[in-house]
């Protein structure tokens, strides 16, 4: 497909100023009522699937802008919405919206759905799959597959748990897969899943890679040198209170985490758990610093994109903060569903393209290539601020993707929403490989020196190795509860990542100090990388800047006191 012209989205996608016709979407003069597949007529307080006609770009980013819950899948010209109760649907109206119900009682409708998964997982044999599932997997069954993975593969797989406990006290838990895995000095790939509780397909694509590796590794040479060459750190779920409440059903559509009052984080189950609260919480994918505070994210903490109180208040997104921090991520991929879309920066219709986009595009292109998905700069979708990749990207300049999964909602039958996506087959056949193939070839992007920077070090061995840079970041203009905006809020980042000299010249694989910015262009920065020996006997550091595809050499060898062994 590369760089389609026209795809089956394209219409929405592109954000055309002109009205399309809504031949499939009426403009109803007053909302509709329809019934879903058992033909319920009540069921007024529970979560529905609406599809509200958004004609033009600037409709999308006022319904975006509303608050709403709006899904990441375009239509032609529409989006759709889920209304928890009779509440958003008059939100919607008085916003002058229309809307026709599409699935009026989704938690019926996902009971259904899983009823049969699990009927056929009964009698049917071991799936396609790396791991040969047929159903969703729990909380705890993600926790029983990571340890497993470990134990059997010590010299391949290192188990992580992130620095921050959830809200509710719960352990965040990553592997870290490569030959050999130890922190050196090679790229790494940071795959992480479901920011959303609800979004349960994203977690099952993260797991599955895992599995995959661990099982082609020396059989597999592409799989072989990859891991090699580059490290991988996979996180399957980032927001585990939100996801472990979505999958016991107790509030199935939860998108947000667990925060009930902002800078209160003595939170019960119960109190996330309580109806009164469904509506609060924190969209983890609007907390991140860069872009904080813009459009396309609410200051109401009862939106289902509420942004929190200030950059990175959320414990689960200073997880994932920590983790780009301390390592050199050349490539994030954060995982989403539903819309079938590769999305880049920028995030905002305002903002320019960013330095790197024919280079960030080539990748992206190549990803939807693979995944049958349409690869585009974010903000064609709609506007949205305080995002993973985004932040990554500006932060870092390591390029950072999100993936919107293909399917009509958010929990569709197995086979469908985890099966076909992952491999590419049945209801994905239009694509070549499926996400299997885009990671992959997201993985090689984050190996190949030429997107990002290396430098050659001479150290003595045993010296610990620090390459670091201390930088002020801004958020947006902040948006006020108001309708006002305030001043974008300064705030530090602070990169460090630190390694074992193994004795000579090490080769190690870092991000550009030259740093892109959000106009479009560069901000020359230099990092200073630093030996110190055991026990503090004798350091030495440089400063050194270099771009991307740049190679740079540092002498360390005075850090041993003399001559470099």
């Amino acid at each position: 497909m590369g760089r389609r012209s026209a795809t089956r989205r394209r219409a929405s996608v592109l954000a055309s100023a002109v009205a399309v016709t809504l031949a499939a979407v009426p403009a109803y003069a007053q909302p509709t009522q329809s019934t879903d597949e058992a033909g319920r007529a009540d069921g007024a307080d529970a979560v529905a699937l609406l599809r509200v006609p958004t004609p033009t770009a600037a409709e999308a980013n006022r319904l975006v802008a509303t608050g709403a819950d709006v899904a990441p899948a375009p239509g032609d010209g529409y989006l759709e919405v889920y209304a928890h109760g009779p509440e958003d649907r008059r939100a919607l109206e008085n916003s002058g919206f229309h809307y026709d119900v599409v699935i009026r009682d989704l938690a019926a409708h996902t009971r259904t759905v899983l009823a049969e998964d699990e009927a056929r997982a009964r009698t049917a044999s071991a799936s396609p799959l790396p791991s040969g599932r047929n159903t969703y997997r729990t909380l705890a069954d993600y926790g029983t597959e990571m340890d497993r993975l470990a134990t059997a593969n010590p010299d391949l797989v290192r188990p992580i748990t992130l620095p921050h406990r959830s809200l509710l006290g719960k352990e965040v838990r990553g592997l870290e897969i490569a030959r050999d895995v130890a922190d050196d000095g090679r790229p790494v790939f940071l795959l992480v899943g479901t920011h959303h509780a609800r979004e349960w397909p994203t977690a099952e694509m993260v797991m599955e890679f895992a599995h995959d590796l661990v099982e082609h590794d020396g059989t597999d040479p592409r799989v072989t040198g990859l891991l090699e060459r580059a490290r991988i750190i996979l996180v399957p779920i980032v927001n585990v209170d939100g996801y472990d409440l979505s999958r016991s059903y107790l509030q199935e559509y939860k998108r947000k985490n667990c925060r009930v009052v902002d800078g209160d984080d003595e939170i019960t189950p119960g109190e996330c758990a309580d109806p009164a609260h469904e509506r609060l919480g924190v969209d983890l994918n609007r907390n991140y610093g860069v872009n904080w505070g813009g459009r396309g994210a609410s200051p109401d903490p009862e939106s289902g994109t509420y942004r929190g109180a200030s950059p990175f208040t959320e414990p689960e997104v200073r997880n994932v903060r920590h983790l780009v921090s301390t390592h050199q991520v050349t490539s994030l991929q954060s995982v989403h569903n539903y819309g079938g879309l590769v999305l880049r920066p920028p995030q905002q219709s305002d903002t320019p393209l960013t330095a790197d986009e024919e280079r960030y595009a080539d990748i992206g292109d190549a990803l939807g290539d693979a995944t049958g998905y349409d690869s585009i700069p974010s903000y064609q979708l709609y506007d949205t601020s305080g995002s993973t990749g985004e932040w990554s990207y500006f932060t870092t300049g390591g390029f950072g993707f999100e993936f919107e999964l293909e399917g009509g909602n958010f929990h569709v039958a197995y086979q469908e929403g985890v099966v076909d996506q992952y491999l590419g087959i049945g209801t994905q056949d239009h694509a070549d490989g499926g996400v299997r193939e885009g990671l992959l070839r997201q993985f090689e992007a984050a190996a190949d020196r030429e997107n990002h920077s290396v430098l050659d070090v001479s150290a003595p061995r045993g010296a610990t190795l620090t390459v670091e840079k201390t930088f002020t970041q801004r958020t947006a203009p902040v948006r006020q509860p108001d309708g006002g905006v305030g001043e974008p809020i300064p705030f530090t980042s602070e990169l460090t990542s630190t390694m074992t000299a193994p004795g000579g010249a090490v080769e190690w694989s870092v991000n550009p100090s030259v740093r892109p910015a959000r106009d479009g262009g560069t901000i020359a920065e230099s990092w200073t990388v630093r030996c110190e020996r055991p026990r503090g006997a004798a350091w030495q550091e440089v400063d050194v800047t270099v771009a991307r595809g740049e190679r740079a050499e540092v002498d360390l060898r005075r850090c041993a006191g003399g001559p470099g062994r």
